[in-house]
């Protein structure tokens, strides 16, 4: 029977997408660059949500899906360390691609173009870097004490975030609240509808969904971060040069060579794989972060602008 809350949860979550900066992206570049932490925190106000989300859906339904640990080896660090690299030469994560494509710079969909060149060659047709992926066992969220106090932890984090919102009145936090809980939602019942799922479901001939309910909560989801620009005077269609395109296709290959490699993209990483209380999976998104912190490091320190005069 198909879902289709999913599809309004996309579009919720796609609109608050664009009222909040929740690409890595870009909050690693203003930690390097500015020495301020305050998005990277955001980043962790969405996990902290999700993963509240997920521990009540599980204590409500207790039919919820929830993402299996793996082992960590050299695999995982690569794919990692790919995704990174992707995704500064991107210029964006996948969430911040999702971002651009809303304020209209339609050459970032060609980031998908190079994801699904990516998973069809890593899907055995001339790349075969990988083995198989051991998933550990697991029976519910806080299974362990290392995952209770994660729990905890991920706890205190919202309740912050609360206080910035109802003393501060910081209103992003709302969005970012926001889209820890629909993300959850959606990745907790619904976990095909993952780009990396879905493409590879079309890559694989499975056709469509069940009431097509996964393609049009995607639909759903780019709508409502286009209708969120255009309603904040944002949405300004460009298709960009030739460059930007190059890059958004390299950039788009390499990341999904890295979610070939681990399990997900960013995204899933963020809003499921961590909130689920997975180890490789902030062990994975703090690798990618350590990636594009090195790699603008890197570009800093020879670029014309930071070379001392003659």
């Amino acid at each position: 029977m198909p879902s289709y809350y999913v599809i309004a949860l996309a579009f919720i979550l796609g609109f608050a997408l664009s009222r909040a900066a929740t690409c890595t992206v870009a909050a690693t570049d203003r930690w390097v660059n500015q020495g301020k932490l305050d998005w990277l925190f955001g980043l962790t106000v969405v996990a902290s949500w999700a993963a509240i989300m997920l521990f009540l859906l599980v204590k409500w339904t207790g039919r919820v899906h929830l993402p299996l640990d793996i082992a960590l080896n050299g695999q995982l660090f690569f794919g990692a360390g790919m995704m990174g690299l992707g995704a500064i030469i991107n210029r964006a994560c996948f969430i911040g691609t999702v971002g651009y494509i809303g304020t209209g710079k339609f050459s970032y969909i060609l980031s998908f173009i190079g994801l699904g060149f990516a998973l069809w060659l890593a899907g055995g047709k001339g790349l075969d870097l990988f083995g198989p992926i051991t998933f550990l066992p697991r029976t519910t969220i806080e299974q362990t004490p290392a995952k209770q106090i994660a729990l905890g932890l991920f706890g205190m984090i919202a309740l912050v975030s609360l206080w910035l919102v109802l003393i501060k009145r910081k209103w992003t936090y709302v969005a970012l609240i926001t889209i820890g809980v629909c993300a959850a939602t959606i990745y907790g019942t619904r976990p095909e509808w993952a780009y990396t799922a879905l493409l590879n479901s079309f890559l694989q001939g499975q056709g469509l969904s069940v009431g097509k309910t996964v393609e049009l909560a995607v639909v759903a989801l780019f709508a409502g971060a286009i209708i969120s620009s255009w309603l904040k005077d944002r949405f300004k269609p460009e298709w960009g040069g030739w460059k930007l395109a190059l890059t958004n296709l390299a950039g788009g290959f390499l990341m999904g060579i890295g979610a070939s490699a681990v399990p997900g993209g960013n995204d899933v990483l963020l809003m499921w794989t961590i909130p689920g209380l997975t180890f490789y999976g902030l062990v994975a998104y703090l690798t990618m972060i350590a990636t594009i912190a090195v790699a603008m490091l890197i570009g800093k320190r020879f670029s014309p602008q930071s070379s001392p005069p003659p």
